[in-house]
């Protein structure tokens, strides 16, 4: 252990966190930043809701001058992105407020950077390619799982092939300004929702311990992380009401979000995000999915690293080898997944024969040198497939 390897630890945005934070602070935050005119970006399901009435009567009390654009889309896309410019814009906007999970967040920090530096979205997917300071950002998270409100990257779709390609916008000027994480805003989360959300905060949490890039920093929070959203994920989706876990679930995302933010992802998201080219599916659904074969295919090279996994989901190690206790943290994965009846990969519209360039894909994402495991396509495909045929499952029976 000793010396300690050097690492960096950053953690740019501002987090605000309680319950009622929102009616609390989000007034007192837009006139702090001497806002004229604000662009309210959510999408529909939030609208419909009821969820954006508070943000609304927030707004009011300032009497601050606000739209609001509620078209993004669960994954959102780069002709999105550019309408929401193009209105900000045209209304001489000079503040966002982003209400919503994982894709009004990301596309209001692509919006509200492509405003500042102008030219096409593609001219900045990367790292590091952002020239000038984003919009003032406020985020608002709705949901426990994306940790959107907190990161510098920003997953954008890129339509113009057939095969439509996620892309990341990486850079510490497209952070939020403020997040105000209030477990207030997630209650009216559906279940099916709360579910898959909880599951990406999760894999977010475990990738990031487990990723060749994690540090000591990191290693604290993602453990803390898996430990919140192991005890809570399951009560937040059977009693959306359960204020508690609600609480616990947001509190466990945000950690995970720092966490991962400061080391990195691993195969579970470049798998995922792969996939996502080819089936415009829930992000945290196929994260939820893949999770526990990534895990099992991660396990001999990370086993010390897994036991502390399983011992944080409360697993009982003692007497066991290194390898069996590590084992244990995919098996108490699988049991929370069937808890809270996540979907298999046969319920969704894949095709095997897509397997193939779907790894190609997969390997291609920068994360997968995080990967604690050397990945081959083969060795992609053959998660793929095992997913695919439920293999815990079939163990099970």
């Amino acid at each position: 252990m000793y010396p300690t390897e050097p690492f960096s630890f950053y953690t740019p945005t501002r987090i605000e966190y309680g319950i009622g934070k929102v009616e609390q602070q989000l007034g007192d935050e837009v006139e702090s930043l001497n806002s004229k005119k604000v662009l309210v970006v959510t999408d529909r399901g939030i609208v419909k809701a009821g969820i954006l009435e508070p943000v609304e009567a927030q707004l009011k009390k300032t009497g601050v001058d606000y739209e609001v654009f509620s078209e993004v889309e669960s994954n959102p896309r780069d002709t999105t992105v550019v309408r929401i410019a193009a209105v900000a814009k045209e209304s001489k906007v000079d503040t966002i407020v982003a209400v919503g999970g994982g894709s009004p967040m990301d596309a209001a920090k692509a919006a509200g950077m492509l405003v500042t530096n102008g030219g096409e979205i593609y001219d900045y997917f990367g790292l590091d390619k952002v020239k000038a300071r984003a919009l003032p950002l406020i985020t608002i998270p709705t949901t426990a799982g994306t940790a959107s409100e907190i990161t510098f990257w920003s997953v954008v779709d890129d339509t113009r092939q057939k095969i439509v390609v996620k892309e990341s916008i990486g850079s510490a000027l497209i952070c939020p300004t403020v997040a105000l994480a209030d477990p207030l805003m997630t209650v009216a989360l559906p279940q099916h929702l709360t579910a898959f959300t909880g599951m990406d905060a999760l894999s977010h949490a475990m990738e990031g311990y487990f990723a060749l890039l994690a540090e000591p920093i990191t290693d604290c929070l993602a453990l803390r992380a898996i430990e919140l959203i192991s005890r809570y994920l399951a009560p937040a989706v059977i009693n959306g009401d359960d204020l508690e876990a609600r609480d616990g679930m947001l509190l466990g995302s945000v950690i995970a979000g720092i966490a991962f933010f400061n080391s990195d992802v691993a195969l579970d998201h470049c798998l995922g995000e792969a996939i996502g080219g080819f089936n415009d599916v829930h992000h945290g659904l196929i994260m939820g999915i893949l999770l526990p074969y990534v895990m099992e295919y991660n396990l001999a090279t990370s086993s010390q690293k897994f036991t502390d996994m399983a011992v944080a989901m409360g697993e009982n190690v003692e007497g066991l080898t290194l390898l069996e206790a590590a084992q244990k943290s995919v098996d108490a994965v699988v049991k929370l997944s069937r808890t809270i009846n996540m979907p298999v990969l046969k319920d969704i519209d894949l095709r095997k024969e897509d397997f193939k360039k779907i790894a190609e894909m997969a390997m291609r994402n920068v994360s997968i040198e995080s990967n604690p495991r050397k990945a081959k396509i083969e060795d992609l495909e053959k998660i793929l497939q095992e997913a695919y045929d439920d293999k815990f499952q079939i163990a099970a029976k």
